[in-house]
């Protein structure tokens, strides 16, 4: 039987339960055991309360994903990036994925959930969605600014995905070549890389102007 000093711990945990907190938490076991290890029942344990008792704010694993997903949104401050004024498309579209990079840096466990959702599960749609939108208003066609995210997002999502999964893993005895082929997954080469992709849309968009 549980003492009353335990008791009354679980029942101020229970009471302090929110949606909110649930995924600050969720997000923290991520960075520190992986999303595979990641269950309801575990997640009860570390906050000290009944796995029912997280069924009164997330309906399941895949709900507790989505408030995941969505907070990682938030915390990017890329939709912020995207209300800004820029002068040009080009500083929007760096803008917007060196936030991109910034969140996995500070999430690498946990980055993958947003980068590898599909386009049409809810906290992902109406986020690039706006992006795209944003694009647009700065001149861009619909057709070039949804191109533009498609392409964007494809290289982005690669590459900070491979670093992310780089730096935690393991470590494991290097092999003789890696010394210099690790050098590629350094994140300045992701940053030349994205300007490099900007300015081939910059030309591409000029010639079909002209």
């Amino acid at each position: 039987m549980p003492s009353r000093q335990e008791f009354n711990e679980k029942t101020e945990a229970r009471l302090q339960l929110s949606r909110e907190s649930i995924t600050e938490s969720a997000i923290a076991f991520i960075e520190d055991h992986g999303v595979e290890k990641l269950s309801m029942r575990t997640l009860a344990g570390v906050l000290g309360c009944g796995t029912m008792s997280l069924y009164t704010h997330v309906s399941n694993r895949d709900d507790l994903i989505n408030s995941i997903i969505e907070m990682l949104v938030a915390q990017s401050g890329i939709p912020q990036v995207a209300a800004q004024k820029f002068d040009r498309w080009q500083d929007l579209a760096s803008g917007i994925n060196l936030a991109y990079r910034d969140l996995a840096v500070r999430y690498p466990r946990s980055f993958e959930l947003l980068a590898l959702a599909p386009y049409d599960v809810m906290p992902v749609t109406p986020y690039l969605e706006g992006l795209v939108s944003a694009l647009a208003q700065m001149g861009l066609t619909h057709e070039q600014a949804s191109a533009l995210m498609s392409a964007l997002d494809a290289y982005s999502t690669g590459f900070l995905t491979v670093w992310a999964r780089s730096e935690t893993r393991p470590q494991q005895p290097a092999h003789q070549a890696s010394s210099e082929l690790v050098t590629l997954r350094s994140l300045d080469h992701f940053e030349r890389g994205l300007q490099a992709l900007i300015r081939g849309f910059e030309v591409e968009f000029a010639a079909g102007a002209s």
